[in-house]
């Protein structure tokens, strides 16, 4: 009995660091998000909820200043959209007793948006919202195997619309409206 422990102690000794380099590289290399490593509930709440509202605060911002109507309906589709999704995960989130961030944290990218005008804000939005959904997906892809049947059924029933919204955002960064060079 004691030769089987010490057996199974080693295994799980020599796996654990296997696995969370493994993790890391998954992480690190491009992999799909489904093979990085799991995030926590709370963690996706927190992280999600800030995200949204930073969306909706960048989303608004575009809607101002962009200068073509391409970019002021992705912006407007998205202020749409992740205001509703921000209310559900709250709703969510109070059903599940976890916190959710209600104001985005000050950012570079914000900062930056803030600062230009024309084409150049355009392009760095659509930008911004390439990257943002990217990383969005891969959170929502992450919760979506969440061991919470709640959590994880939210985050499956958004996937669709993040990457809904890379596609768009994709679209105007790759496909600039006429007359913007």
């Amino acid at each position: 009995m004691h030769r089987s422990s010490l057996i199974i102690a080693t295994a799980l000794f020599i796996s654990v660091p296997l696995s969370s380099e493994l993790w890391a590289q998954a992480a690190t290399s491009g992999e799909s998000p489904s093979a990085q490593s799991p995030v926590s509930d709370q963690e996706f709440f927190t992280k999600a909820s800030s995200d949204g509202a930073g969306e909706v605060q960048m989303g608004q911002l575009a809607m101002q200043k962009a200068s073509s109507p391409q970019t002021k309906a992705l912006a407007q589709q998205l202020v749409k959209d992740h205001t509703a999704a921000n209310k559900q995960l709250a709703a969510l989130a109070s059903r599940k007793h976890a916190n959710v961030v209600l104001q985005p944290p000050p950012s570079d990218v914000m900062d930056k948006l803030q600062s230009l005008s024309g084409s150049d804000f355009d392009k760095a939005y659509a930008s911004a919202m390439v990257g943002g959904h990217q990383k969005a997906i891969a959170l929502f892809d992450a919760a979506s195997h969440s061991s919470d049947p709640d959590v994880k059924a939210f985050a499956s029933a958004t996937l669709p619309t993040l990457k809904h919204h890379l596609e768009m955002a994709e679209a105007l960064s790759t496909h600039p409206p006429m007359g913007t060079p």
